[in-house]
């Protein structure tokens, strides 16, 4: 099978059981919030934050490690394929140890960050252990996944955990009606964790049994390992600086207002994750693409860069509008008027969430190149400019919620919005000097198309008032009508967007 046939395999597996998950999930939350409250709902954002920062497949490892194994694979060089592996492997074992002792040694301080609201409730140690475990077994089996990222297999990965994901959904559904216990709801996200990778272990044992075979195992040259060592430390840096951003929001929230605004505030970051990690997952079985054509054809590579930027913009000029005006009907409808934020908070979630997105397609690109290591501060800078604003915006303008999301957009807005595209087109495509920050800057200017459907659609949206299944259908028509024609008129005339209709095209009518 040929690199694009496997990265349609991976786009439409992805998408069909991303789809299924995510109505999964919504239910599982509304039960959730039903039987146990928006305290614990609050708990569980602010324990997801604090062990965010542990999760193997948020600190990236595997797009880092997929990088080594490209060429190995493509020239069907086992030995150096079980020499990679097997490191891997021992990496993950001494981070994932560190991890939880790392974690252990915030359990005393757990009461400092969840506040008041939080030593009321029961459990709430033994849930974190929970959580906590859960983070950290995850290494111990995770280096097995990294062959079958680099080899395209995503769908594999996929498939193995949408399976064992909707089971535990189901499990845990029936068990908030019965037990309503938070304890064994963790408890059932552990056992869907170590299933799937058990799962996913003998999977690759399977196909790959060479991986078992010590005579294939070459010794890593010391280039090798200087690349794997470097881009190991700058993707950590890259991922964990980034992580901390968005952790941080969750626990300053918790310290400095309540869990329940914590709890309140996570109904909408759902959802907007559930759109991003839809956008994120389909477009990231693209990265092993993006690694081989690196190596196969550099030209394409930048043509295809600006494609998924455009891309990215034409995915955010029809979803912005909409969330704009259905985020909070939705909310209504789906929880009740008493979990309805403001429209003003609304407003910045969605200038938040377009900035995030736009960052895809130079994250993909810093992931496939390898490019973690040159980028190593970044993240940290980035981290750092959002815990100072977010104490300014709280400690001193006392702005609650909006100004911990205010903070989130100044330390993108400022610094990684121009710094990651930068890193790409320097040193990925290598684009000439003189034409660098051009190239940058045309990429902005492209998200700035975004401002004119938002603004159409919340002019039109003021003479509208209701609620209900059917408001929110009327309202979603309207939106796209508007968006539709405004696309039309924009881009009818994009040389790229006629380039990007044409591959669609083609495909689907082979």
């Amino acid at each position: 099978m040929n690199r694009s046939k496997y990265a349609m395999k991976n786009t439409l597996t992805m998408f069909f059981t991303y789809i299924v998950t995510l109505g999964l999930s919504f239910v599982t939350r509304s039960v959730f919030i039903h039987k146990l409250g928006e305290e614990y709902l609050g708990l569980n954002g602010v324990y997801s934050s604090i062990l965010s920062v542990l999760s193997i497949s948020d600190l990236g490892l595997e797009s880092v490690f997929a990088f080594l194994l490209y060429k190995p694979l493509s020239e069907n060089d086992k030995g150096h394929i079980v020499g990679f592996i097997m490191l891997f492997k021992k990496i993950y074992v001494y981070v994932g140890t560190f991890i939880f002792i790392s974690g252990m040694m915030l359990f005393p301080f757990l009461s400092n960050i969840i506040g008041a609201q939080g030593k009321m409730l029961q459990h709430v140690e033994l849930i974190y252990l929970i959580m906590l475990f859960n983070s950290a077994i995850s290494y111990f089996f995770t280096y097995n996944r990294t062959i079958l990222d680099a080899n395209q297999k995503n769908y594999i990965i996929t498939l193995i955990t949408f399976t064992m994901n909707t089971m535990i959904s189901i499990v845990q559904i029936i068990c908030l009606y019965v037990i309503d216990s938070m304890v064994v709801y963790v408890s059932l996200v552990l056992i869907s964790t170590v299933g799937s990778n058990i799962l996913i272990s003998l999977y690759v044992s399977r196909e790959y049994p060479f991986l078992k075979n010590k005579e294939f195992r070459y010794p890593i040259n010391e280039v090798d390992k200087k690349v794997l060592i470097k881009n190991t430390l700058g993707g950590v840096s890259n991922k964990l600086g980034g992580i901390i951003v968005f952790a941080s929001d969750n626990i300053i929230l918790s310290m400095f207002v309540n869990l329940a605004t914590v709890g309140l505030y996570s109904n909408y970051t759902m959802i907007l994750n559930s759109f991003t990690g839809l956008i994120q997952k389909v477009l990231g079985t693209l990265t092993a693409s993006i690694g081989n054509l690196s190596i196969e054809s550099p030209k394409r590579s930048k043509d295809f860069f600006m494609h998924l930027n455009l891309l990215i913009t034409i995915i955010a000029f029809f979803a912005v509008p909409q969330l704009l005006t259905l985020l909070r009907p939705f909310v209504f409808f789906w929880l009740g008027e008493r979990f309805i934020l403001s429209q003003y908070i609304v407003l910045l979630i969605i200038i938040n969430f377009t900035l995030q997105l736009s960052r895809y397609p130079s994250l993909m690109y810093i992931d496939a190149y390898g490019l973690q290591w040159i980028q190593k501060w970044k993240s940290l800078i980035e981290a750092t400019l959002n815990i100072f604003f977010s104490i300014i915006f709280l400690a001193v303008f006392h702005l609650g919620l909006a100004g911990i999301i205010l903070s989130t957009i100044l330390s993108t807005g400022l610094f990684v919005l121009w710094y990651e595209p930068f890193i790409v087109v320097r040193y990925a495509l290598k684009i000439d000097k003189n034409k660098q920050l051009k190239m940058v800057f045309l990429l902005l200017i492209d998200k700035l198309l975004l401002i004119i459907p938002t603004l159409v659609v919340w002019g039109v949206m003021h003479f509208f008032s209701g609620n209900g299944l059917l408001f929110l259908i009327k309202l979603s028509v309207i939106n796209f009508t508007i968006v539709i024609i405004s696309f039309f008129i924009i881009f009818r005339t994009n040389s790229q967007f006629k380039y990007i209709l044409s591959r669609v095209s083609n495909y689907f009518m082979k």
